[in-house]
């Protein structure tokens, strides 16, 4: 059982001159993570603005090895990752992603802290699924990079830094989904939604979300339309991201590529408050009227079945984004053909294309 906030007890605030020794003795000790600390792109100074303000902790005595909980705001995170500044990291991440949440569904909130699990390594990791992921733990144990969320508690290991970072950023948008919103979102939803967190970059050891610079996406999207294989809009919705990730990794790139691209269309044209409104009305517990008629049993919209995917997400994009997919779709690709002409190659760009109108 995990303890809440108020069984909380020892927490550990390190005082400044412990922080400038932590800084000092990151690189060659023997008892941190051997691989770089430093995400990506990470400066001095925003290597001193986040060694001065390290998050509070507390020890994790459930754990099978010794472990922290990171205590951040509105998360609660469990962890066997030792490195305090790493530790630092994934505090700022979350509360990072609870804002961005916040400005897409001003209404959320959540009357608890929201908890997930950070693992040193993949092994811990398939540990911690057998022992709580029931009959889904066969699905998650084919992910081979990243991490999952259930039942609004995500749980992630530590492949690198950066891979970290930008899988945990990806899960808090699935439990925040899961935490605030009265009615879900169908997996094109949801996932492309999600996707739009992996990418930022670091000011003042704070990141900021830069969807449009998600490299390893866009070369997906890339060699997916080089090959005339872009998913059509009428299958991709359909589609549920448990059946992806059963298929072969080429097919997993694609469909996350695609989501991607498409949220990034969604968010940068006409569509835009369409589709803002669709997540007010999941919030407020409206969406799921839509489907009355469709035959869907509550049990099918409870449990977020592969027939409920197949059938909310089709109606929910007619709907709520447009009554004319051959349109849409045209746009759509419209869209993507400007997005790959315009990416360049030898550095990542922080303005944005545009869709058009």
């Amino acid at each position: 059982m995990v303890p809440m906030a108020k069984n909380i007890q020892n927490r550990i605030i390190y005082p400044k001159w412990i922080i400038f020794l932590l800084l000092a003795a990151i690189s060659g000790c023997s008892r941190m993570e051997s691989q770089p600390i430093w995400p990506s792109g990470f400066t001095q100074v925003d290597r001193t603005s986040l060694a001065e303000h390290l998050p509070t902790t507390a020890p994790w005595r459930d754990a099978d090895k010794p472990g922290t909980i990171i205590i951040a705001g509105h998360y609660r995170i469990y962890t066997t990752i030792r490195n305090p500044i790493e530790q630092a990291l994934c505090a700022r991440v979350v509360e990072a992603a609870w804002k961005r949440f916040k400005r897409m569904v001003p209404a959320a909130h959540i009357n608890s802290p929201l908890i997930g699990y950070i693992f040193r390594n993949r092994r811990e990791w398939v540990a911690h699924v057998k022992a709580t992921a029931g009959s889904l733990a066969g699905v998650y144990m084919r992910i081979e990079e990243g991490g999952y969320e259930q039942g609004g508690q995500f749980a992630i290991w530590r492949s690198g830094v950066n891979e970290m970072l930008s899988v945990l950023a990806h899960e808090c948008w699935h439990q925040l989904s899961y935490r605030t919103l009265k009615n879900h979102l169908p997996a094109w939803l949801d996932e492309g939604l999600a996707t739009q967190n992996e990418t930022f970059i670091w000011r003042h050891g704070r990141p900021v979300f830069t969807p449009w610079q998600n490299q390893a996406r866009w070369s997906a999207l890339r060699a997916t339309y080089d090959q005339r294989e872009l998913i059509p809009l009428h299958t991709l919705v359909s589609t549920q991201a448990g059946s992806v990730i059963m298929q072969r990794a080429a097919v997993v790139r694609a469909y996350y590529a695609e989501v991607w691209s498409f949220m990034l269309f969604l968010k940068h044209s006409r569509y835009r408050n369409r589709l803002l409104a669709v997540l007010r009305r999941a919030q407020r517990g409206t969406l799921n009227k839509l489907l009355s008629g469709a035959g869907l049993s509550p049990q099918d919209i409870t449990l977020q079945t592969v027939r409920w995917n197949s059938i909310a997400g089709p109606v929910f994009l007619r709907d709520c984004i447009s009554h004319h997919p051959a349109i849409l779709q045209k746009r759509y690709l419209a869209f993507v053909r400007k997005l790959l002409s315009a990416w360049p190659t030898t550095r990542m760009r922080t303005t944005a294309p545009q869709a058009s109108p």
